[in-house]
């Protein structure tokens, strides 16, 4: 008992009561409203003073100019002063000027009132106005009758008169206001006691009442007074509301408990990531079978880490590029990662927003496990591929055969660790396999170089991961495993039903030995012909894809034949120049109508001799190439533009593209740059003629043969033989 008097009596001691504790605040706060209402008015009477002196600044500057302009017109001096004169009667203004418009010139008319100080040529011939301490300039264009600007009026007009009201008006403004605030808190202070302190009183009886036993605590409240029913209600609505909360929490227990058996039961990977890439500890029970056990702070590239390592850089900077909000929400989610494989077993990652909006918010990642997807669609793939090689087996071996083995040597660069050597020799491997399966029917591993290009470009890499690598080697394994025993080691050549007739011609014609030996050994070699024929194959298989109309093709093979292995890789590149142009050359069937084109186009594919030379041309009378774009194109990217060969140089270079936007056929500056890389290393030269809206003729030209190539007795008499120098043994793609 004793320490409980000396508690009361400590406290008692300290005890300040609520009336002088609220009187305190509203004191502020009221004096506070006062004295920003004092500042309001004070401010809004200079503003409102300031802008009517502005217009009547403005009405004399205008009216002057008015008045002055036949005098600036015709030079007459005189009338400029006296117009000058006549303004500055008004004691208001203490400086007027006239200046001409021409530059530089000195003033027309000039009048300064004692303690005026000159204004100076105005910067800009416009109307201008400028609020200074204690006055206001205003600036006025002297225009003729014919709307020219043939001089500007400049005058400074006083503001000390309204300076000196506003200072009265100032100084009552603050006594009113300091009154007003000073009766304003007295009455609300009373108020207060009145309204609020009387009945916090009565309630504070009432709880000491139910605090010495009672139990009826509405009925205390009630006898405290009746202004105080409204506490009384307040306080079983808080009896009310912690009652509907431990309900409430009971609730949720059980519904949390019955969620997590439902997370604990699917067969997916649930997890809840924060806007900064961390992940909150509730997740289904799979992720644990799935990833082991996961720290408490643990990230979203936590988990990829755990699965696929050689994206988990990726992941971490494209959520960080994320959190920036460069991007909208669904597009910088669509960048993330959506595949993983860890050990043979492929995942899908799906991100959905959990508060949708420009910001970053919750993220909901569901991780689900896709093997027997995957599995399911590569053997569909694998079977559909190996229906289209059987088919081209079947159909033409020999195209077959020479697909075969280019690509086996473009996948040789692609998987060599060393490729990334020359980053450009890499990509344009990728680019050349890509359109030589896509002409062949090799859709699936078509989409996969595309896929490696992507992922050259958007990650900035130069060279090739091991886990990208081994993709193309399990790709290309997988088609070598299932054909392979369809190829065998068959050896031959072939030869048409004309080149077979005509040997038998010089046979019967019994054709010196010499002559007819040579007639016969040029049949081994590779007639152009062939060649042709398949690329008129792939053109047309291209515009179809495109959508455009099929083309007249015309193949002129003047009846060449030449060694296989010196044009082999000549023609593993010439898709590019096939795919150019179906993409930019030919035209669809509207434009070539609105032009009043035939609807089909007309392509040429020719090989001819000319001056001991091998010439290959792929002519077409579509739209030509917009040389202007070509020269912007290439200034912007700091490329010579001087001449036409300059022009034709930027079109054959690395990453040069009209095109805005990347395709599975073009956008990416790759193909026509490794055509010219090829046709260089053979010895060769690339040229175009183009006119826009006439067609194009890409011209590749061979200066130097091996020794042995031939041209068949239809071109030239049997046995002619070309011997005008050497070919390197080896050139790079």
């Amino acid at each position: 008992m004793a320490m409980s008097s000396s508690s009361d009596r400590a406290r008692h001691r300290w005890f300040v009561p609520l009336g002088t504790r609220l009187a305190v605040p509203v004191l502020v706060l009221v004096c506070g409203v006062a004295v920003a209402a004092y500042y309001g008015l004070a401010r809004t009477s200079r503003l409102t003073a300031m802008r009517s002196k502005e217009v009547a600044a403005d009405m004399v500057a205008q009216l002057t100019a008015l008045s002055v302009m036949p005098a600036v017109v015709f030079a007459d001096e005189q009338e400029m002063k006296r117009g000058v004169a006549d303004v500055s009667k008004n004691r208001e203004i203490t400086d007027v000027e006239i200046w001409p418009a021409d530059e530089p010139s000195a003033v027309l008319a000039e009048l300064h009132q004692p303690g005026g100080r000159a204004l100076g040529r105005p910067k800009r011939v416009a109307r201008m106005r400028s609020l200074e301490a204690r006055s206001v300039v205003a600036v006025e264009p002297i225009v003729d009758p014919d709307g020219k600007i043939v001089g500007t009026i400049s005058l400074r007009m006083s503001t000390e008169r309204e300076a000196q009201a506003l200072a009265a008006l100032t100084s009552q403004l603050w006594h009113a206001s300091l009154g007003s605030a000073l009766g304003l808190a007295l009455a609300l202070v009373l108020v207060l006691q009145w309204l609020v302190v009387t009945r916090i009183r009565r309630l504070q009886s009432a709880a000491v009442q139910l605090q010495s036993g009672g139990t009826g605590l509405p009925e205390a409240l009630n006898r405290a007074g009746h202004f105080d029913d409204e506490l009384a209600q307040l306080a079983e609505a808080f009896v009310d509301m912690a009652e509907a909360v431990r309900d409430r929490e009971a609730r949720l227990a059980v519904r949390n408990e019955e969620l997590k058996v439902i997370l604990d039961s699917v067969d997916q990977g649930f997890f809840t990531v924060l806007a900064s890439g961390e992940l909150l500890p509730e997740r289904s029970a799979i992720t644990r079978t799935w990833l082991g056990s996961l720290p408490d702070s643990a990230h979203v590239w936590d988990v990829v880490e755990r699965l696929d390592p050689g994206q988990a850089d990726w992941m971490k900077m494209a959520w960080e590029q994320m959190q920036i909000g460069v991007l909208p929400i669904e597009v910088a989610l669509d960048q993330l990662p959506k595949r993983l494989v860890h050990n043979n077993r492929h995942f899908e990652l799906a991100y959905h927003a959990v508060t949708p909006g420009e910001e970053l918010g919750r993220t909901v990642v569901v991780l689900t496990e896709v093997t027997a997807k995957v599995e399911r669609e590569q053997a569909l793939a694998e079977h559909h591929e190996f229906s289209v090689l059987v088919e081209q087996i079947v159909r033409d071996r020999r195209a077959f055969m020479d697909f075969w083995s280019e690509a086996t040597g473009l996948v040789d660069c692609i998987t060599n660790e060393t490729s990334g050597e020359q980053p450009q020799v890499l990509r344009r491997a990728i680019h050349t396999l890509k359109g030589n399966s896509r002409f062949i029917g090799l859709s699936r591993l078509a989409k996969l170089c595309h896929q490696l290009e992507d992922e050259l470009a958007e990650r900035a890499q130069s060279v090739l991961t091991e886990a990208q690598r081994q993709r193309i080697r399990e790709a290309w394994e997988t088609l070598r495993r299932r054909v392979q025993p369809f190829i065998g080691e068959a050896d031959g050549f072939v030869i048409s039903a004309g080149e077979h007739a005509r040997l038998l011609e010089a046979i019967d014609a019994k054709v010196a030995p010499k002559k007819l030996r040579e007639q016969f050994l040029a049949l081994r070699y590779e007639s152009t012909k062939w060649r042709l024929e398949r690329a008129k194959e792939m053109l047309v298989n291209a515009c179809q894809k495109l959508g455009k109309p099929v083309p007249h093709v015309e193949i002129v093979d003047n009846g060449l034949r030449f060694p296989p292995e010196r044009l082999q890789r000549f023609w593993a590149v010439f898709p590019h120049l096939l795919n150019n142009a179906a993409d930019h050359g030919i035209q669809y069937a509207e434009e070539r109508a609105e032009r009043g084109k035939p609807e089909n186009s007309t392509v040429e594919l020719v090989t001819r001799l000319e001056r001991e030379a091998l010439i290959v041309e792929l002519k077409d009378d579509g739209g030509g190439i917009d040389w202007q774009a070509v020269a912007a194109l290439a200034q912007g990217r700091g490329l010579a533009v001087d001449s036409a060969d300059d022009l034709k140089r930027a079109l054959l270079s690395d990453g040069f593209s009209l095109k805005t936007s990347v395709s599975e056929t073009s956008g990416r500056g790759v193909g026509m740059a490794a055509v010219n890389a090829v046709v260089e290393a053979l010895g060769g030269k690339v040229d175009v003629d183009s006119v826009p809206g006439q067609g194009t003729c890409w011209r590749i030209i061979f200066a130097e043969l091996n020794s042995g190539a031939h041209d068949s007795p239809a071109s030239a008499g049997a046995g002619q033989r070309l011997a005008t120098g050497r070919w390197p043994e080896k050139a790079a793609v």
